[in-house]
């Protein structure tokens, strides 16, 4: 008897889809990054006077 719960597909199909979710949370950890760098910028720009 087979005492794994999943067969080798299942297995593929969950990692391909870790590995997509993975991707899309540093996407968008990326994006807030960016989105967050650019509104301190904004900021220092606006107090200079620019």
């Amino acid at each position: 008897m087979n005492n794994t719960p999943f067969n080798p597909a299942d297995m593929a199909r969950r990692r391909k889809r870790s590995v997509i979710m993975a991707l899309v949370l540093a996407a968008l950890m990326v994006l807030f990054f960016a989105a967050t760098i650019v509104r301190i910028g904004s900021n220092f720009a606006a107090m200079a006077g620019g």
